[in-house]
């Protein structure tokens, strides 16, 4: 929050203030508490100390005293520099120089503002007055005012501050090249908007010129964009008569705080326009995002039809949209996307019933000329409890609403929001700017019927993944946006301002609106949703904007937080684990685990085999442990599995209870007794899957030998992207971390973008995920930045893998095992791999070590031979090898060929990204190698062949070969090489067919 006038005058303070406030936040610095200063923090960036006097505020906001960041030079402290400060910041030398030059713009333009623009009285001022007069700028950005690309003259002709009105160029442009959502007519439409008498002259100007109507259509452009693209990315269109410069027309516009949003200064209630401009303020440049433009007018009616189908909103919170009804976006798909693009929103004083007035919602948390804050009158006439109460009402339980009801996440940040008030009292809240501030997860909305299909919109929608554009599979993505815009930057900023000016504590300030968020739930029935949103998580995530703008590879960046709307009594016994963002405490998740006993009907007794199969991981893993604790036996079942697979799973196993995705059990079998095991179903990869069942008691030691042996993660953090209905992420992620003594975190998505990010906020972690996900990961990893511990198993990773992951990580661990054994092996250091590892204490390998006769890995437990069907030998080390899967190999004329061979000669070929090798029926020599294999390029049978003969036996050598689209796998990485042979058969692999499981 900008601090009152009296330091107006100081920007360069100011920007510095914010600078290190971000850097702090986002814990690109580590500041410890400096015992001589009152208030004070200090901390070491590159060769220097630096320190300041500070308050830490909700969310852990820090909130810098002016004039008090300084360094220390030659054993004295003096004021800091901005160049100082960023010339040690991580990122490359080029992103601090940019943000260096961004800062020194926003110090620049600043001075300029105090210089050039007079004191005002915004009080007074219409709601576009305000709009332009709030020169204060984002509280929290450090290049608040950088507007790279502008001069000081375009900053006089277009920034908002100054007011100048101005009027819109106007482009002619081939309808080739026009893509447009346009609510009626095209006619009727430009009249509507511009007046019979502009689109009068316009259509004359295009007449002019001998162009036609069907072949040219109009498109307004901002004076600024005009002048910087007619010379440049506009010029070959211009020269090749693909668009034509028609001038000016049109009424006159100034520009909102946003600076590329215009207000119709000779119209008002006629819609504001946002228009493509080309320079970068805050953190991004600021042209439309090309897919959006034609969108927007979708969502707007998806969000107002939901809103005018709730009664809540009509009957009691009045949340109004600006609808952005109309869109035009010129070569959406080519080299100018983006730069040639305009959206119509509706007017918000259009909106407007007698009496009512409004202004940005930034404005409440500024300071006047008179030092008083700008809602100080409104304040005094209706007291402050009162109208803070009230603002919550108004403000934020729409958006929530919007959120926990609907499953609708809007960006919520002050610049977002306008308040309409009568007199001061806060009236109803409206929203605006959706076309690229919008989120869902599909699985969450109230109404999915509702949803625009966005495959029919747009092609890049159609092929887009979660997260690329306006849905996403995390919740925790949702409340993040909401949380982000409403509470952590929004909010704060308010509840600041009425500390310092005296009118409330932020802390019983931040408790009421707790109170608020949790009766809402309990007054509409929404308990439920609400909680599994993890509002109330003890941290939470928010973006780090600074490091995105320092570290550039690492888009999208985000850290952890403290919630203040955690609850504030801790659970006792420290954290249990982490699910996504949500914490569970030892003693809460041991009450979860009863709870989830009690109402699954658990009595205490032991025996019955179980079947689960639930959507949340929380409830999966309470029951889990409940049923453990209890002596039974449960069939962990994947989530999503479909209702009639999951049932066949359960009678395949035995058991007599059915809970699907319900703490209502289905039984469908009479109670079996005995000792309570984990049930598991084989992958199927060496037959039909089968159930193999393992005792507690097996299960515990093989804990606690992983544990024993494997020492290297006792310090790191146990990171599950793997589902934990599986040994490999409910035995080795979970239960082996809390025998550690662990909190492990667990992931329930596998986008790479999103684990890259969580991977980069926990500390030491240790990555625990499929083969695949780890390759993408190391693919996505920038060059000089490591993953920092991964476990791989499940299958012998590709050597191509392999050595992408190992150049990207700094420890790479293996483990081997199989479902009747466990965890058999644990490789501490892979560097090849083949290299299984080392055999764990509480089994005997009885496997031999001659490297040429490789024989059939055996292991026993208890006495108790088990036949892993897998063939390798020992090395001298001790360090087990696998070779093959007994069932894999294949004989051509009484010669053995192991599939791994084959498929690490093929990966080697450029080009070549997956492989798999399997047997073929031969009357001559008997078996004969095929070969199934994907590229990022054509490749022949032919070339496979002329590769693979000075790196393989003739034996050897693949005779029927096929490139696919993708190479199947199981989720688990795993390939199935008897179903690839019979799919292969069927004649179901043509060239360039899709082939992924």
């Amino acid at each position: 929050m900008p601090l009152p006038l009296e330091h107006a005058d100081r920007p360069d303070d100011r920007v510095l203030r914010q600078l290190v406030a971000a850097l702090i936040f986002e814990k690109l610095v580590a500041p410890m508490r400096d015992q001589t200063l009152p208030d004070g923090l200090v901390w070491r960036l590159g060769e220097r100390t630096y320190r300041c006097r500070a308050a830490i505020g909700p969310f852990g906001r820090p909130r810098i005293q002016p004039f008090s960041v300084e360094c220390r030079i030659a054993g004295n402290w003096a004021a800091a520099t901005l160049s100082d400060v960023t010339a040690a910041l991580p990122g490359s030398a080029q992103n601090r120089e940019t943000l260096l030059r961004e800062l020194n713009l926003t110090v620049a333009f600043a001075r300029w503002n105090c210089a050039e623009i007079p004191p005002r009285d915004r009080r007074a001022m219409s709601f576009a007055g305000i709009e332009g007069a709030l020169d204060e700028g984002h509280p929290y950005h450090p290049c608040y005012k950088a507007r790279t690309g502008f001069t000081q003259a375009d900053n006089r002709a277009y920034g908002p501050e100054a007011g100048a009105p101005f009027r819109l160029d106007w482009l002619l442009v081939a309808r080739r090249h026009l893509s447009q959502a346009l609510p009626v007519d095209e006619a009727d439409f430009w009249i509507a908007e511009v007046g019979a008498e502009t689109y009068a002259d316009l259509q004359f100007r295009r007449a002019a010129l001998g162009l036609s109507a069907a072949d040219f259509g109009f498109v307004p452009l901002h004076p600024w964009q005009w002048c910087h693209l007619k010379d440049d990315r506009l010029a070959d269109w211009l020269a090749n008569g693909e668009a034509h410069f028609l001038g000016v027309a049109g009424d006159r516009y100034v520009a909102s705080q946003s600076v590329r949003s215009l207000h119709n200064l000779d119209n008002p209630q006629q819609a504001s326009v946002k228009l493509s401009l080309g320079i970068v303020n805050t953190s991004s440049r600021r042209i439309l995002a090309p897919h959006s433009v034609c969108t927007a007018p979708v969502l707007s009616d998806w969000i107002g039809g939901v809103l005018a189908g709730d009664p809540v909103f009509a009957e009691r919170h009045r949340l109004t949209i600006l609808k952005e009804y109309a869109g035009i976006v010129a070569d959406r798909d080519g080299p100018l996307a983006g730069e040639i693009a305009v959206i119509w929103r509706e007017s918000a004083e259009a909106t407007l019933c007698p009496g009512e007035a409004i202004v940005p919602f930034n404005a409440l948390a500024v300071f006047e000329a008179d030092e008083k804050p700008f809602v100080a009158p409104w304040l005094a006439r209706h007291g402050f409890d009162a109208w803070f109460s009230r603002l919550i009402d108004v403000a934020v339980l729409p958006v929530w609403h919007l959120l926990v009801r609907h499953g609708i996440a809007l960006e919520a940040h002050a610049q977002n929001m306008l308040l309409v008030h009568r007199d001061g009292w806060p009236e109803r809240l409206i929203l605006r700017d959706f076309h690229e501030s919008m989120e869902y997860v599909p699985a969450f909305l109230r109404d999915p019927q509702l949803a625009p299909d966005f495959a029919a919109l747009n092609p890049v929608y159609a092929a887009a993944e979660p997260d690329d554009y306006y849905w996403t599979n995390s919740l925790d993505m949702l409340r993040e946006l909401v949380m982000d815009t409403l509470f952590v930057h929004n909010f704060t900023d308010l509840t600041h301002l009425f500390e310092t000016a005296g009118y409330g504590e932020e802390d019983v300030l931040w408790a009421l609106i707790a109170q608020r968020l949790e009766a809402y739930a309990a007054e509409h029935g929404l308990a439920e949703r609400q909680a599994k949103l993890g509002h109330r998580a003890r941290t939470i995530r928010t973006e780090s904007l600074m490091v995105r703008k320092l570290l550039s590879a690492a888009p999208e960046y985000h850290h952890a937080i403290l919630n203040p709307f955690a609850p504030e009594k801790r659970a006792t016994g420290g954290p249990m684990l982490q699910i996504d963002d949500r914490i569970y405490g030892q003693a809460e998740f041991e009450d979860r685990i009863e709870a989830m006993a009690d109402a699954a009907g658990l009595d205490g007794a032991a025996g019955g085999r179980l079947a689960v199969c639930f959507p949340e991981t929380a409830d999966w893993l309470a029951l889990f442990f409940a049923i453990r604790a209890r002596g039974a036996s449960v069939l962990p079942i994947h989530p999503g599995t479909p209702y009639d697979a999951a049932l066949k799973l359960a009678r395949t196993a035995g058991c007599d209870r059915l809970y699907y995705n319900s703490v209502i059990p289905e039984h469908i079998g009479e109670p079996i007794g005995g000792e309570g095991q984990l049930l598991q179903m084989s992958s199927g990869t060496t037959g039909a899957p089968k159930c193999i069942a393992r005792s507690w008691s097996e299960i515990d030691a093989e804990v606690r030998s992983y544990v024993d042996t494997f020492r290297a993660p006792e310090t790191m953090t146990p990171v599950v992207a793997c589902p934990t209905t599986h040994s490999y992420g409910l035995i080795c992620g979970i239960l082996v971390a809390l025998e550690r003594g662990q909190a492990p975190l667990i992931l329930n998505t596998a986008n790479p973008k999103y684990l890259l990010r969580r991977l980069r906020e926990t500390t030491r972690p240790l990555l625990y995920s499929s083969p695949a996900i780890l390759h993408t990961l190391a693919r996505l990893t920038p060059e000089g930045e490591k993953l920092h511990a991964v476990m791989t198993s499940g299958t012998l990773l590709p050597e191509a893998w392999f050595e992408t992951i190992r150049a990207r990580a700094e420890h790479v661990f293996q483990q081997y095992g199989c479902s009747e054994a466990g965890c058999i092996a644990i490789n501490p250091d892979l560097t090849a791999v083949g290299d299984m590892g080392y055999v764990l204490p509480h089994l005997s390998l009885e496997t031999g070590i001659d490297e040429d006769a490789p024989g059939e890995i055996v292991v026993t437990r208890n006495g108790r031979p088990i036949a892993t069907r897998d063939l390798g030998y020992r090395r001298a080390d001790g360090m087990l090898v696998f070779v093959s899967r007994l069932d894999d190999m294949i004989n051509v004329s009484g010669l053995n060929v192991y599939p791994a061979q084959v498929e690490e000669a093929v990966m080697t070929m450029p080009g070549v990204t997956d492989a798999v090798a399997f047997r073929r029926e031969d009357r001559f020599a008997g078996e004969r190698v095929g070969l199934v294999f994907s590229a990022t390029v054509a490749v022949s049978p032919q070339d496979i062949r002329a590769w693979c003969m000075p790196r393989l036996a003739s034996h050897q050598l693949p005779t029927e070969t096929v490139q696919v689209e993708a190479v199947p796998r199981q989720a688990n990485g795993k390939i199935n090489r008897r179903e690839v042979a019979a799919r292969f058969a069927a004649g179901e692999f043509h060239p360039g067919k899709e082939a992924a499981e």
